[in-house]
């Protein structure tokens, strides 16, 4: 009963925590382009490890834009053209000392692409072309695992969660440290 009491805790605590979103905060890593309209692009590696970058622009600009002035800096924006949907996929990001989040060997990984007008309200962007950058925006580009529809798991500025699997060998082991503890040997000889 008091393992039930506590799974259940330990659920209510994740989710609770997985609700109240973090924003973003920092300083830039450094600035790409130019003019009067400014943009902040984060990339989320995981919850610790996000570098923010400033694009500044005049006219108009597509997120793509904004990720390919980016690339010319310590960023490096490893994207594929399609001709035939005339738009850019993004395979990977890479930033001296950052290291994507591991999921575990059977996880569905890849980048997510949101953008926000105030660093608290997300929403998924349909692609990195037709994202249309205005004064202010942020967009973020975010590590997570998928579940079976191909939903991200993971939103900005939240936690990982792993696997199903992780989370159930994390929970055995729990268990089996518990029943294996002094604590519990001594409870059950008397």
């Amino acid at each position: 009963m008091v393992l039930k009491r506590a799974l259940s805790l330990i659920f209510v605590f994740a989710i609770a925590a997985s609700a109240g979103a973090v924003t973003y905060h920092g300083s830039a890593e450094y600035t790409a382009g130019s003019g009067s309209n400014e943009a902040t692009i984060v990339i989320d590696f995981d919850l610790d490890s996000y570098i923010l970058f400033t694009y500044k622009w005049d006219g108009s600009a597509s997120g793509w834009d904004a990720l390919d002035a980016l690339d010319a800096g310590a960023l490096d924006v490893d994207a594929t053209w399609y001709e035939l949907y005339q738009s850019h996929f993004i395979n990977d990001f890479d930033y001296p000392g950052t290291v994507e989040y591991d999921y575990g060997p059977d996880a569905v990984t890849g980048w997510t692409y949101y953008g926000s007008t105030d660093n608290e309200n997300w929403s998924l962007n349909t692609g990195v072309d037709g994202r249309s950058l205005s004064d202010g925006c942020w967009d973020s580009w975010v590590w997570t695992n998928y579940d079976e529809f191909w939903n991200p798991v993971r939103a900005p500025g939240e936690q990982p969660i792993p696997e199903p699997a992780t989370i159930a060998l994390l929970g055995l082991g729990g268990l089996l440290f518990r029943m294996s503890s002094p604590w519990r040997r001594r409870l059950n000889s008397t």
